[in-house]
Parts: structure tokens; C-alpha cells; sequence
């Protein structure tokens, strides 16, 4: 498990790293040509909100596979080392399991999803919507190996005493 969450982590870095490269680039093109050609490119808002899309949910898991989301702690602080564990384990399992809900949810959608054409690239919806489902996979592959760690751990220290 740990190797496949390391690849993906891989894969999310590559991928984050060419869509921002790109959405700059085409970003940059689009100003250039509007402003200073009179020429505006019809497809690049498009193209950079499908972009923005996918780095939404690719860079959200990446955040997920580095803890880097806000929290409250005030109240997690003033917990024992065993109820944050507790604590710790309970949120991982309901997060894990809304994220299967909305993995369900997620890949039925894009299924459904029969010709439909974006307006101006005009092509199939399913490849920007499809960023929903790989982002939340990613995540969810993220936190159950965090999870797994956290058992492991738990199991390793309930021994060690």
C-alpha cells in the first residue's frame, strides 16, 4: 500500500506540475493575443477552467497526502495521547467513508455522461469532469494508508507495553 501511495504521489506531482506550466502558458497566450493581437483565443477560458478543475482535486489530495489542511485543534489538544489516537482513528473512518460514498457517486456520474461536447473545444465532458473521481481515488488511497499506518502503529505501542 505504501508503494502505491508513494507512485500516486509521483503521478500528482507530475500531473500538478505540467497543468500549472500549461494554465500559465495558455493563460499568458490568451492575454497577448486578446490585448495586444485583437485576436482572442475562443477556447483558452475554457481550457483553463478544466485545468483549474484538475488541479483542484489532484492538489487537494496531494494536500490530503501531506496533512496540509486547516484545522481546529483546541479542543483535540486537551485530549490524552490515547484519545487522540481515538479521535484520530474515528475521523479517518468517516472520512473514508464518505469518500466511497462519493467515489459511488462520482464514477456513476461520469458513466452517465453520454455525448456531451464542451462549447468550445468541443470535446467529450467526461475528461474535465473525470478530475472528480481520480482526485477523490487519490485521496482515498492517501488516507487509508495513512489509516493502515495508524493501526500498525497502535498495535505496535500496545505491544511495546
Amino acid at each position: 500500500m505504501k508503494t502505491l501511495d508513494t507512485w500516486i504521489e509521483s503521478v500528482e506531482k507530475v500531473i500538478s506540475i505540467i497543468l500549472i506550466a500549461t494554465l500559465a502558458l495558455v493563460i499568458a497566450t490568451s492575454v497577448f493575443y486578446r490585448y495586444f493581437l485583437n485576436a482572442p483565443i475562443y477556447w483558452a477560458t475554457e481550457a483553463s477552467i478544466f485545468m483549474m478543475a484538475w488541479l483542484t482535486f489532484v492538489g487537494g489530495s496531494l494536500g490530503l497526502k501531506y496533512k496540509s489542511q486547516a484545522s481546529i485543534t483546541f479542543l483535540v489538544e486537551r485530549l490524552s495521547m490515547n484519545g487522540k489516537r481515538i479521535l484520530d482513528m474515528f475521523s479517518h473512518i468517516v472520512i473514508l467513508v464518505f469518500l466511497i460514498i462519493l467515489l459511488y457517486l462520482s464514477y456513476d456520474w461520469i458513466f452517465s455522461l453520454s455525448s456531451q461536447k464542451s462549447s468550445a473545444m468541443r470535446i467529450p465532458m467526461w475528461v474535465p469532469y473525470l478530475s472528480v473521481p481520480v482526485g477523490l481515488t487519490f485521496s482515498f488511497i492517501h488516507l487509508l494508508n495513512y489509516t493502515i499506518d495508524l493501526v500498525k502503529n497502535n498495535k505496535q505501542e500496545g505491544n511495546a507495553s
